[in-house]
């Protein structure tokens, strides 16, 4: 395979990672505006922030939990990282990063994008247009898979940000999942009725992009245990869980078979507790009641698996932060927004 500095794939593995990301995040505040449209004050989305664990750091910046700024928090804010805004710019920079490994076709997309979220005006986030701006976000990002798609060259690049993308997919989608629980955490549901009621699966299923996929291959009244299986272990859909981590393994595997990349066992044992984790799930009758664990564990262990591929291909010693390397002898900055000491690694 050609020379791939580790800065490279772990660029390219993070660009697939916040394209997805501000997809899927589009995707959760479509969920809300759809769902919990019109109630009184803040209540109905402090649910968000207990889905993402930001709660405390939200409150100390914003004070009160109002539509307003949970949207301002999740959609436009830069300073905070897991916002759409600062994903595209993340995914800009990354880009910017690859010049030389991209295509001219993904470059001018990518910018395009970048531009349309830097000109968010307080009309675009309010409350009432929410939904039309996440829908044009969420089909600008599946356009820069797809060109992506079309233009990539097919090396070990292609298949870390695959992995990226991946694995961010299954981390979303788990966190999708969980809707209803971070709902009850907040009081924005019935504990009575746990897992919800058809509108509101069916909401679940629109916001995947997954209802007419459902409906092709489910027959009979939508049911919380059959939405949730065919979410987690349908592996025709793409946005499956089992879709996805079989992706991840057959990404891994091709690694070491296709590119020649030393594969240690370390990721490919975490890749089979992934698949382990959805096989036991598979297998219990009534694992729905036990989602919020599996979910949770799934996180983990996702956590876990990127960490470990930080340390084996980007050659970092935290598990979260892309490495800087130097190209022909000459330091080489990383991206502004993942930027951390630079090392001399490469993949031979």
């Amino acid at each position: 395979m050609d020379h791939l500095l580790a800065r490279h794939a772990d660029c390219l593995f993070w660009l697939g990672r916040y394209i997805e990301r501000a997809a899927s995040l589009s995707r959760v505040l479509m969920v809300q505006t759809a769902f919990d449209r019109g109630r009184a004050g803040g209540a109905g989305w402090a649910w968000i922030l207990a889905l993402y664990d930001e709660s405390k750091p939200f409150l100390e910046r914003y004070g009160e939990t109002s539509a307003e700024n949970v949207i301002d928090y999740y959609l436009a804010d830069r300073e905070h990282g897991g916002s759409i805004a600062s994903s595209i710019m993340a995914a800009r920079d990354n880009a910017r990063a690859l010049r030389a490994m991209i295509s001219t076709d993904f470059w001018m997309q990518i910018n395009r994008l970048h531009k349309r979220v830097a000109t968010f005006d307080t009309q675009a986030r309010s409350e009432k247009r929410l939904a039309q701006t996440c829908e044009k976000l969420q089909t600008d990002c599946y356009a820069l898979l797809g060109t992506a798609e079309a233009t990539f060259y097919r090396d070990a690049g292609w298949r870390f940000f695959r992995m990226g993308v991946e694995i961010e997919r299954a981390d979303q989608m788990s966190r999708l999942l969980d809707v209803r629980f971070a709902q009850l955490k907040t009081g924005t549901a019935d504990r009575g009725d746990a897992m919800g009621d058809f509108a509101f699966w069916s909401v679940l299923l629109r916001a995947c992009g997954g209802h007419h996929a459902y409906r092709r291959t489910v027959v009979g009244p939508m049911q919380p245990e059959t939405v949730a299986r065919f979410l987690i272990f349908d592996q025709s859909f793409a946005r499956s869980l089992g879709h996805s981590v079989h992706a991840i393994e057959r990404l891994a595997n091709e690694l070491r078979s296709v590119c020649y990349l030393s594969t240690p066992p370390s990721v490919l044992e975490r890749i089979e507790s992934l698949r382990g984790l959805l096989d036991l799930a598979a297998q219990e009758p009534g694992f729905i009641g036990h989602l919020h664990d599996m979910n949770d564990a799934l996180q983990r262990r996702l956590a876990d698996l990127t960490g470990q591929l930080g340390r084996t291909y980007f050659k970092q010693s935290d598990p979260e932060e892309p490495v800087a390397v130097e190209e022909d002898g000459a330091p080489v900055d990383a991206p502004a927004a993942t930027q951390t000491q630079s090392q001399t690694q490469s993949l031979d």
